[in-house]
């Protein structure tokens, strides 16, 4: 009778049907003129005897009853198989009139064949799984649009660092370097995609550049602006609380952004941090290991150092920082140069979280449409099972009461049915389920590749 399959024989099972199920074992038309046949054995014309005749033997000629899933697409499909059909239909009672009455003594065989015919009349056309076997192969389109809220996990956070030691004092042209910086930020900032959030960090703005300053100084460390969508006015209102004042605690600066984008830790976090200063750490730290902490956080961090009109000495220093910390490094002179590199990271950033949820929806759309196709294949099939479960056991009885079989044999094959059906409902919940698992793992997948190649390019501040 029907077999259950276990998992790895449903996926198997489905690479079968990639080939395709070119193979059936029969055509509609051959089994609807299948016929029962009764089988007499002649007597020669001179014997006379009174004997009684030797008791008729019931042949089907028909294929046996699948036992797998491949086998029920392929089977052949049944001369009633519409879901309309009812047993007391007319044309299906002359079907169930023409079989002959079953011998009392009937054996399992025949008992069997019995049921495969009746399963003949009423066999249900099944879907091919081809289609959705296929379709999990199918590479994601980036036309699709629209995610949704919960599935929309990835969020991009800006994390900028400034220096504002005594030496940012230094003009260029009629602006100092601060007042440079500020204009480049606030621009940036407001500039950033919508989805994103920033942050503003300051250090080395309290005290002054005199030894006795100093511990105050390094101890200035500042969250500003705390990370959060942009606002122009609370923004400006942050970058006008301080001014180059004192010292340079670079390493420590690094060590307290790990700790302000600790909440967004994990990969459904892309985190940006900007340095911008004009000298050296000053304050004793090691900003080599800081970066190199911060590289190995669970932050994961793009670091991006902009150099203010250093001189070579120090900007090997930043260049070793960035190193350490696996990000670039750009020196920049002027007002010019440092806001061509904001608007260079702002675009970047836009370009790629545009074409990142863009991506992930045209994933998921798929996603959810080739979940909602392997529903609704399982749910065909399980309503065929009904259907046809349930004219096969009414039959059995119309067959009971029209003489054609005793009470025990419509009984016994009643429950071979039962099991045949019940088995074959078991195999196709596998199925989908395999079909589901197939699915996640392709949608893992895709999202990963995605989320590789915006890793990658999702840089802002790096060379070309």
């Amino acid at each position: 009778m029907f077999r259950l399959f276990t998992p790895a024989a449903i996926i198997f099972f489905c690479f079968i049907f990639l080939a395709g199920c070119q193979d059936k074992k029969e055509t509609v038309d051959k089994v609807k003129e299948k016929e029962v046949v009764k089988v007499e054995e002649e007597k020669p014309a001179s014997e006379e005897t009174t004997a009684e005749p030797e008791e008729e033997v019931f042949h089907i000629d028909v294929p046996e009853m699948p036992s797998n899933l491949e086998e029920v697409v392929s089977y052949p499909v049944g001369l009633f198989a519409s879901k309309d059909t009812k047993v007391k239909d007319e044309a299906v009672q002359k079907a169930l009139d023409a079989i002959p009455p079953l011998s009392e003594t009937a054996n399992e065989e025949e008992l069997s064949n019995l049921l495969a015919y009746v399963y003949s009349l009423f066999k249900m056309d099944y879907d091919d799984p081809k289609v959705i076997i296929d379709s999990l192969s199918i590479a994601t389109s980036p036309e699709s649009e629209g995610i949704s809220e919960e599935e929309r996990t990835e969020t991009f956070n800006v994390e900028i660092i400034l220096d504002a030691s005594g030496s940012m004092k230094k003009t260029i042209g009629s602006k100092s370097m601060m007042e440079i910086a500020k204009e480049a930020i606030q621009e940036f900032a407001s500039t950033l995609p919508e989805e994103a959030n920033v942050g503003l960090r300051v250090y080395g703005h309290k005290g002054t550049g005199s030894d006795a300053d100093k511990a105050m100084s390094c101890a200035a460390n500042e969250l500003v602006y705390p990370i959060q969508p942009y606002s122009d006015s609370v923004l400006k209102e942050a970058l006008g609380k301080f001014n180059p004042s004192g010292w340079t605690p670079l390493a420590q600066s690094l060590l307290e952004a790990q700790q302000d984008l600790d909440p967004f830790k994990g990969e459904n976090h892309r985190n940006i941090i900007y340095l911008v200063s004009d000298g050296v750490e000053t304050c004793d730290g090691d900003p080599i290991a800081a970066a190199k902490s911060l590289k190995a956080s669970e932050i994961s961090p793009v670091v991006n150092i902009i150099g203010f009109d250093l001189g070579s000495k120090d900007e090997q220093q930043l260049m070793d920082v960035a190193e350490a910390a696996g990000g670039t490094y750009v020196n920049v002179r002027n007002h010019e140069q440092l806001k061509s590199q904001f608007n260079k990271a702002s675009a970047d950033a836009s370009k790629w979280m545009t074409w990142y949820q863009k991506e992930k929806s045209a994933t998921y759309d798929l996603a959810i449409s080739q979940q909602s196709a392997i529903y609704k294949l399982s749910n065909s099939w399980k309503n065929n099972i009904f259907k046809e479960k349930y004219l096969v056991q009414f039959s059995l009885q119309s067959l009971h009461t029209k003489g054609k079989i005793e009470k025990e044999q419509e009984l016994k094959m009643y429950n071979m049915a039962t099991e045949f059906y019940k088995q074959h409902f078991e195999s196709v919940e596998e199925m989908k389920n395999t079909l589901i698992d197939a699915r996640d793992e392709n949608l893992a997948t895709s999202l990963k590749e995605i989320k590789e190649l915006y890793n990658q390019n999702v840089s802002p501040g790096k060379k070309e």
